[in-house]
């Protein structure tokens, strides 16, 4: 599986087409699979990594009628949709992800976050409301999982 890292500004055109950076297009596949995301984002999967996904819901989906999984899927599973890169970089978001993320409109700023395993698609001021909302409970997080057993934490500073 690739390693993804980093995030970017990128503007949107007026056709809800999304150009990517040389950087990103290096580590994806002429064909993405592009879905709602948690927090009103989009997440950006290459085939490989949307089909662990997929085998992750068929591992826990044993017919049972579990309301919380229904929705989840309904979240990731049924908004999904292949998109293919344009000779020029540029993806085309379907509108219903666009409202979804906030960015449907004329000329918006989409920040594009660099995940292990995936992007997101985020509008720039949600992404920045969304940090500054957590910021608090993303350090402690942080503590909590980097911390060693019994004596504090790991270096560099957390």
């Amino acid at each position: 599986m690739m390693e993804l890292l980093g995030a970017t500004i990128h503007k949107l055109d007026s056709a809800g087409r999304l150009k990517l950076r040389e950087h990103h297009i290096e580590n994806l596949t002429p064909t993405v699979v592009l879905a709602c995301g948690f927090d009103n984002c989009i997440n950006l999967f290459v085939p490989q990594a949307w089909n662990l996904y997929r085998q992750q819901f068929a591992r826990v989906d044993t017919g049972s009628l579990d309301p919380d999984l229904h929705d989840l899927r309904r979240l990731l599973v049924a908004t999904a949709v292949e998109c293919n890169i344009d000779d020029q970089g540029r993806i085309k978001i379907p509108e219903s992800l666009l409202r979804w993320a906030g960015l449907a409109g004329s000329e918006r700023e989409a920040q594009v976050i660099c995940l292990d395993d995936r992007y997101e698609i985020w509008e720039v001021g949600r992404y920045n409301e969304f940090l500054t909302e957590r910021g608090k409970q993303l350090k402690e997080i942080a503590r909590q999982l980097f911390r060693k057993q019994g004596d504090g934490p790991v270096s560099g500073g957390l």
